[in-house]
């Protein structure tokens, strides 16, 4: 039967080689409590059967579930695939769940409830249930993990919050997020891989209050099979993290933000660096910082000692004595 009104939510899933866990996702968004939603299925260049299974997804639910996919079926990134589905979405409400991740029952209808009465706040989203083959826990959130309360918190509150601990920052599958400021966000960034959600989050929160609700209601499973587990046993987890670290360096330095946070991510986008570069042996390797740091003028001027230290020491030793320096020298600024 086909859709008779617009739905309020649209709910975006990229795919890619899904096969094992999207039909369990499936069966949660089907028994949701709450049912005015339309479902966009967006392939990213899968090469295993999860296009056949979305097929039938939306063979099943005619006018529920829509299916799309690349021109010639390419793999272009989670983020440029996310904001493809999107601008076929027609909701003033937008939903992400990841094709590996379950939603209780009550997803829906509870974050709804308390967005109709937060019209002010751009986004609502809520902790996970970090979900291993053996053992759960709830995702660690606020700054450096010490926990939120539930309510609105106003801008750039997050920011910085966010940026304290990255595994306590929202999962895309814990979100909702209102089309209009999505939009004046301009989406995601698509030459972002793999923290393309996080830099999402920064955008809203700098402009816009973020409600926070502090009530378990998704299960975030993890695997050796997800995306990010295979990039970053791959390595390429550590190239997308520089850009990464370079956009945000770039970012807080737009918003002017407390200088303690720009040094921070300087310092995490060199010891990404150092974590590249101990892949080659001792001499190579630090030719490689050397190289890449001389492309990033404003960060080999910076690091100049650091890089001293490197030379003669291992790695970790020399990344151990920096952190201890810049924390005696953080807390000495702060007393």
């Amino acid at each position: 039967m086909g859709k008779t009104k617009m739905p309020k939510v649209s709910i975006i899933t990229p795919l890619y080689n899904g096969s094992k866990t999207l039909m369990e996702t499936a069966e949660s968004v089907l028994s949701q409590d709450f049912r005015e939603w339309e479902w966009i299925l967006f392939d990213d260049g899968s090469s295993d059967n999860t296009k056949d299974i979305a097929k039938e997804l939306c063979a099943r639910h005619k006018g529920k579930i829509l299916f799309f996919t690349h021109e010639g079926g390419r793999n272009h990134g989670t983020a440029y695939t996310r904001n493809r589905a999107v601008e076929k979405s027609e909701s003033s409400i937008i939903s992400f769940i990841d094709q590996d991740d379950i939603w209780y029952n009550n997803r829906l209808s509870h974050h709804l409830e308390i967005f109709d009465r937060r019209p002010d706040c751009a986004m609502i989203w809520g902790p996970a249930l970090y979900w291993y083959r053996n053992r759960t826990f709830k995702q660690p959130v606020g700054m450096r993990g010490k926990g939120l309360e539930s309510g609105r918190y106003e801008p750039p509150d997050f920011v910085e919050i966010f940026l304290s601990d990255l595994r306590g920052t929202p999962l895309p599958s814990a979100s909702l997020v209102r089309r209009n400021e999505f939009e004046k966000v301009n989406g995601y960034e698509e030459s972002i891989r793999g923290s393309e959600d996080i830099v999402l989050w920064l955008k809203l929160a700098e402009k816009f209050p973020i409600y926070y609700d502090d009530e378990i209601l998704i299960k975030y499973r993890k695997h050796q099979d997800s995306t990010l587990r295979q990039a970053s046993d791959s390595g390429r987890m550590d190239e997308w993290n520089l850009i990464f670290y370079k956009w945000v360096i770039d970012f807080l330095k737009r918003i002017s933000a407390d200088e303690n946070i720009i040094e921070e991510n300087k310092f995490a986008y060199y010891k990404c660096l150092k974590k590249i570069a101990a892949r080659m042996n001792y001499p190579e390797s630090r030719m490689e910082l050397f190289r890449r740091l001389k492309s990033y003028p404003e960060l080999k001027k910076k690091y100049t000692g650091d890089y001293l230290l490197d030379l003669f020491l291992p790695f970790d030793t020399a990344t151990r004595i920096s952190a201890k320096l810049r924390f005696d020298i953080f807390r000495k600024n702060r007393n």
